[in-house]
């Protein structure tokens, strides 16, 4: 085999478990995500279960996503498939699409590319943006090319689609998946072998291997070991790793809080000096990465483990630190996200406005408390100084403040007993009344209005929500003395 992207890749063979010596069963694989495997193996390709669907399966879960790795080139993949789907400017993958929206993901076996090969992106986050697979990494923003329409896996185009079509293809006109000679690719456009796909990837326990032609597990870099340890760990030098990509350190939390792993030693102790970088990371890819892990049902432990390895300050600037530097604040905040993981765990669905209030709350009510004046406009300001790397949204931003601020009246209501009539009418007092619901009873609340239903138990009857009916002014009749004498008409 060639050497070509081959650097800091050991030699040694690969541990493969055959089927009697593993846990993961065909029955339990998506069928849609089996028909795909099956017509990549039939015709004569390579056809890998990745990534996390292997993890899952043989830490007896149920996996989220199943996503394949093969050898077919992207455009051999949409001649099988004719509800295949390319997208991807940097590195072209398919997206197999079925009824009810399920997609399975096939992926090109990928290497790391020769220091002359890469070519200097113009963004140097480039290929962020797009939504991230279960393994972690990060597809590139979509720019789809349409395929024939199709609601199910059709069958394969006669096109000698398989290896021995290799050469029709290259005479066939098509644009070429390698790059030509003299020619420098882009970082991910450089197509490789399995072992340099497994080395490529982010943690060990992410990159093991289902073959459907033997039914055998394949572990390249030490995953099924790491994964008997309950062990988060790095494939190669975590130093080289978290410079090349930042987001890695935050990727490798994430793993651990929702799989209760433990960190390597040395994937744990290179975190302190990169943690950092973080900050030079896209806006919009730390909200991405933000997003996935408050909508994980693991967001507690998460931000425990963000907060241990100093990570929440480079991104949540001001708003991290009143978090980090004060413990009670910190404990507040963790029992609100503790909140979120169960309501979410229980498939209760919430809206940005109420997740992020949950995570923003602790903060928000220490500056509500000292604003004076015009709180929306002072949580507002407070926003914009904080000096957060995570691009929130506008809308969103306007959103949870009013949230907040309705929130933190119906909090004052519930211990004054008084409540202005006015709130009910604004549009944010629904996402407040279940914020609210939240915070006082720790858990979802079954009412179309719960800051109402938490006011009645607590007082016996229902805020005062409309104003006061001003009765009627009479006019009172004026007594004859005070009647103006008649004026003489003009002659």
């Amino acid at each position: 085999m060639s050497n070509r992207g081959n650097q800091g890749i050991p030699d040694s063979a690969p541990v493969i478990l055959d089927r009697s010596h593993h846990s993961l069963s065909r029955r339990n694989i998506d069928p849609d995500a089996l028909k795909v495997l099956y017509r990549l193996h039939h015709h004569g390709f390579i056809a890998y279960l990745v990534g996390g669907a292997v993890r899952d399966l043989l830490l007896k879960k149920t996996p989220q996503d199943f996503d394949v790795g093969t050898n077919a080139r992207p455009r051999q993949i949409k001649k099988l498939f004719r509800n295949a789907y390319l997208i991807g400017r940097r590195f072209r993958l398919a997206q197999v699409r079925f009824q009810g929206g399920k997609v399975v993901e096939v992926a090109t076996f990928r290497r790391e590319p020769e220091p002359g090969e890469i070519e200097e992106a113009e963004d140097p986050q480039a290929g962020q943006g797009g939504e991230e697979n279960w393994e972690g990494e990060t597809a590139p923003a979509p720019d789809v090319e349409q395929p024939e329409p199709e609601g199910e896996a059709g069958p394969p185009a006669e096109t000698g689609a398989g290896p021995e079509a290799e050469a029709d293809h290259e005479e066939s006109g098509e644009a070429d998946e390698e790059p030509r000679a003299g020619r420098r690719a882009a970082p991910d456009q450089t197509f490789g072998s399995p072992r340099q796909d497994a080395f490529r990837r982010d943690i060990t326990i992410n990159a093991l291997f289902y073959d459907i032609a033997t039914f055998s597990v394949i572990d390249h870099v030490g995953g099924l070991e790491d994964l008997a340890d309950r062990r988060i760990r790095v494939i190669g030098d975590p130093g080289k790793r978290y410079t090349e990509d930042p987001v890695r350190m935050w990727r490798v939390l994430r793993h651990a809080a929702r799989l209760g792993f433990t960190l390597e030693e040395r994937t744990e102790q290179d975190i302190a000096g990169h943690r950092h970088l973080l900050a030079t990371c896209s806006g919009s890819r730390l909200y991405e990465e933000l997003n996935k892990d408050l909508k994980s049902g693991a967001a507690e432990p998460f931000f425990r483990l963000a907060r241990q390895q100093d990570l929440i300050v480079p991104v949540l600037g001001r708003i991290g630190e009143y978090t980090q530097f004060n413990p009670e604040a910190f404990d507040r905040q963790a029992s609100h996200l503790a909140i979120l993981d169960r309501v979410l765990s229980a498939g209760t669905p919430l809206s940005p406005a109420e997740i992020y209030g949950l995570l923003f709350w602790a903060w928000a009510a220490n500056q509500m408390e000292e604003a004076r004046g015009d709180r929306a406009k002072h949580l507002h300001d407070a926003f914009a100084a904080s000096g957060t790397k995570v691009t929130l949204p506008r809308a969103l931003v306007a959103n949870v403040v009013q949230a907040l601020i309705i929130a933190a009246k119906m909090m004052w209501a519930l211990d004054s007993g008084q409540m202005r009539w006015s709130l009910r009418r604004r549009a944010h007092y629904p996402a407040a009344s279940r914020l609210c619901g939240l915070l006082v009873r720790g858990e979802w609340v079954e009412d179309k209005d719960p800051f109402e239903l938490l006011f009645r138990q607590r007082y016996g009857g229902r805020p005062i929500m409309e104003r006061p009916k001003r009765g009627r002014r009479r006019r009172r009749k004026k007594s004859s003395s005070e009647t103006p004498p008649p004026q003489k008409p003009a002659e």
